[in-house]
C-alpha cells in the first residue's frame, strides 16, 4: 500500500510540476504587448539608489536613455552621505526630466518603502502613472514603454516585468541564483500565481490611490508583496510583460550572499503571505523528499535488486520529469549555459533552498542594510534597530 501511495505522489507531484512550466511557457511566448496604439500618459519612474557600484551607475544611465516622451525621473537617497549620491547627481546634471531627493531614515516601515514615498511625493500627482524600479538592472530600448502600455490603453491597472540573472564570471553560485531567478519567473507568469516585481512595476496614480497603496507602505517592510497583498485583498491582478525581462549582471557572488538574499524572500513572504508560506514549504519539502526517495530506489534497485519493478520506473520517470522541468527553464535563460551545468546548478538550488525555508521558518527579524527589521503579521513593522550583521556582499542582491 505504502508503495502506490509514494508512486501515486511521485507522479502527481510530476505532473504538476511539468504543468506549471507548460502554462507558464504559453504566457511567457504568448501575444507580446504592443505600445504602437497605446496613448500617451505621462509617467515617473521612482528608483530608490543606495550604495554604489558600475551596475547600479549603467542601470542610471540606461533608464535615462528611455526614448519615451512623457516621462520624468526620480532618484531617491537615504541623504546625501550615501555612496551613491555622487553617482546620481552626475547622471542627471543637464537634465530637465530627472532630479534626486533625500527621503531620510525610515522610522516605521522599510528603507525602501520610505523611499518609495519620498519619490512619489517629490512629483506631487503630476503623473497618471507610476513606475518603480531597483538600480541594478538594465533598461533596454523601449522598456518604459512596453511595461506601462497595457495601463495606457485601459487593459490593466498594474503590470509587472522581470529579470534573469547574466553570471559575469561564469561562477557556479551565480548560476545557482540564476537558476532560482528563473524558476521564481516561471511563477511569475503562471496565471493567478502572479505577483508584481518591485524591480520593475507600475501602477495607475488612481489605482495606486484608490487603493491606500501608499497608507500600506508606511508601516510594512517591503514594497511589492505588499502590493500584491493589497491587491489580492481587491481583486486587482497584475498584468505581466514578458518581453520587458531585464537582465541582472552578477559578479562576486558566494554561497552566503545567496543563502542570505533567499532567506530574506522566503522571511517576505513568511510574514506578508502566511499561507502561501506554507503551501510553498510543504510543497517544496515534499519535492525534496520524493526525488531523494527516487534516487535511493533507484540505486537499490540497480545495486542489489531489492525493490519492485513499479517503483523503480516510477521513480526514474519522477527524476526525469525534474530534470526535463530544470531543462524547460533553461530555455527561458537569455545565456547558453551547458545543460550539466544547468542541472548541477538546480540540484544545489533544491538543497540550499530548504536550508533557507527553514532558516526563514526560526528568525524573528528581516536583517537587510544593516537595519534589523521585527515584523508583525500583514509585514508591518513593529520595531527596528540598527543591526550588527555586516553585509558583506560584494555585489548586493536586490531586496
Amino acid at each position: 500500500m505504502t508503495e502506490w501511495i509514494m508512486c501515486g505522489l511521485m507522479l502527481a507531484w510530476a505532473a504538476s510540476m511539468a504543468g506549471l512550466i507548460w502554462i507558464s511557457r504559453r504566457a511567457i511566448t504568448g501575444i507580446p504587448v504592443s505600445p504602437t496604439d497605446a496613448p500617451r500618459r505621462r509617467v515617473a519612474v521612482i528608483m530608490p539608489v543606495a550604495g554604489g557600484n558600475r551596475p547600479m551607475e549603467a542601470s542610471i544611465h540606461s533608464l535615462l536613455n528611455q526614448t519615451y516622451p512623457s516621462f520624468e525621473a526620480v532618484f531617491v537617497l537615504r541623504d546625501l552621505e550615501d555612496p551613491a549620491s555622487e553617482t546620481v547627481q552626475a547622471a542627471i546634471r543637464g537634465k530637465v526630466a530627472a532630479r534626486c531627493v533625500c527621503a531620510g531614515p525610515a522610522t516605521a516601515c522599510g528603507q525602501k518603502n520610505h523611499n518609495l514615498l519620498a519619490g512619489i511625493a517629490a512629483v506631487s500627482g503630476r503623473d497618471d502613472v507610476l513606475v518603480f524600479a531597483d538600480a541594478g538592472h538594465g533598461f533596454p530600448a523601449g522598456w518604459l514603454e512596453l511595461l506601462i502600455a497595457p495601463i495606457a490603453r485601459g487593459e490593466a491597472e498594474v503590470t509587472s516585468g522581470y529579470h534573469a540573472a547574466r553570471p559575469a564570471n561564469g561562477g557556479f553560485v551565480s548560476w545557482i541564483y540564476a537558476v532560482c531567478v528563473e524558476i521564481m519567473y516561471v511563477f511569475q507568469n503562471v496565471p493567478g500565481l502572479g505577483l508584481p516585481w518591485g524591480g520593475a512595476m507600475a501602477i495607475s496614480r488612481e489605482a495606486f490611490e484608490r487603493l491606500k497603496v501608499a497608507d500600506t507602505w508606511r508601516t510594512s517592510v517591503v514594497d511589492d508583496l505588499s502590493l500584491a497583498r493589497v491587491l489580492k485583498a481587491h481583486g486587482v491582478r497584475v498584468r505581466t510583460v514578458p518581453q520587458v525581462c531585464r537582465e541582472t549582471l552578477v559578479t562576486g557572488l558566494d554561497l552566503r550572499d545567496l543563502f542570505e538574499w533567499m532567506v530574506r524572500q522566503l522571511q517576505y513572504i513568511r510574514f506578508v503571505f502566511p499561507g502561501m508560506w506554507a503551501v510553498l514549504g510543504v510543497w517544496s519539502l515534499l519535492l525534496q523528499i520524493l526525488a531523494f526517495c527516487s534516487a535511493a530506489v533507484l540505486v537499490v534497485a540497480i545495486m542489489m535488486s531489492l525493490t519492485s519493478a513499479l517503483s523503480a520506473i516510477v521513480s526514474a520517470l519522477y527524476l526525469a520529469v525534474l530534470m526535463a522541468v530544470f531543462l524547460q527553464i533553461r530555455l527561458l535563460h537569455p545565456l547558453p549555459c551547458l545543460p550539466v551545468r544547468w542541472l548541477a546548478a538546480g540540484a544545489v538550488f533544491l538543497l540550499v533552498f530548504i536550508v533557507a525555508l527553514g532558516a526563514a521558518g526560526l528568525r524573528r527579524e528581516i536583517q537587510w542594510r544593516g537595519i534589523a527589521y521585527r515584523v508583525g503579521r500583514g509585514g508591518r513593522v513593529l520595531a527596528m534597530r540598527q543591526s550588527n550583521f555586516v553585509q558583506h556582499t560584494r555585489w548586493v542582491l536586490s531586496s
